[in-house]
């Protein structure tokens, strides 16, 4: 279930409470805090509380077991939210964190109000916390003026990172926005090149980071029954992984621990024979 915040139109922050505790009343145990830019979260009340004090509030709602938030953008994604992940076991262990490009100079383009390294520093705050913390991002190819200097420095931002997951998008020219007018648009040629090399670096990096989990219990929220087979089931894991596995009607909602048995891109399976012993 989602609550929603938004910059220029945030609720106060008693009011989210108020719904987060309704909620755990009737029986959810995750909540999702959602806005277009969640992070500028700016509460319009006299406490005014910060977004990562109203992460830490929420997390403290009894009956509340795990709480997640997006999207994020690097200009206020700050230290503090990084802080209040380590210290409330309720919030997911797990950042979306869309970088766009690997390069300043496009960024400069994009008018993403940030560079690669103010980029990186967030990324570091992260990979130096008390628990890991898998993130993942939205990487755009392609974009006016991107030079093969520019589509490698953003290669070389997803091998530093090792992002857990990676979605990638080729820029396309939509009508009357600012940047079907820029000059040096990248050929349809060289965008599918590029976003051809980026999605197998990306692959490559799920499958040193799947890989471990093979044999590993994990808990799973369960959601409802698989995307692609009607006659299993799906969850996700606190790092936002997606575990699909056997069972019956009777799991869903239910937190439960699953042993992974195989490995997929960007898919973990379980076992049907160990699902908290039933």
């Amino acid at each position: 279930m989602s609550v929603t915040g938004a910059q220029l139109s945030s609720r106060t922050s008693q009011s989210v409470l108020d719904e987060a505790r309704n909620l755990a009343r009737a029986g959810y145990t995750e909540i999702q805090l959602l806005g277009q830019n969640v992070n500028s979260y700016r509460d319009p009340s006299p406490a005014r509380v910060s977004f990562a004090e109203l992460l830490a509030k929420v997390a403290e709602v009894p009956g509340i077991r795990r709480v997640r938030f997006t999207t994020s953008h690097p200009r206020d994604f700050t230290r503090e939210i990084v802080q209040a992940i380590e210290t409330h076991p309720a919030l997911c262990n797990q950042v979306h964190l869309p970088v766009q490009s690997g390069s300043t100079a496009v960024l400069r383009r994009m008018r993403r109000e940030y560079t690669r390294d103010e980029y990186l520093e967030r990324i570091r705050w992260m990979r130096q916390a008390r628990r890991p913390i898998s993130i993942s991002t939205d990487i755009i190819v392609g974009f006016p003026g991107e030079t093969e200097e520019d589509f490698l420095e953003t290669l070389s931002l997803v091998e530093a990172v090792g992002f857990d997951n990676a979605y990638v998008f080729k820029y396309s020219p939509r009508r009357n926005t600012p940047a079907a007018e820029m000059p040096a648009q990248v050929p349809e040629e060289v965008r599918e090149e590029r976003h051809a090399r980026l999605l197998q670096a990306v692959n490559a990096i799920a499958e040193r980071k799947y890989e471990p989990y093979l044999g590993r219990d994990v808990q799973v929220l369960v959601e409802g029954p698989s995307r692609k087979n009607e006659s299993r089931l799906e969850g996700r894991t606190r790092t936002n992984k997606i575990v699909v596995f056997e069972g019956s009607p009777r799991h869903l909602g239910q937190l439960m621990d699953v042993r992974i048995t195989r490995v997929g891109l960007f898919t973990l399976y379980g076992d049907p024979a160990i699902l908290n012993g039933d």
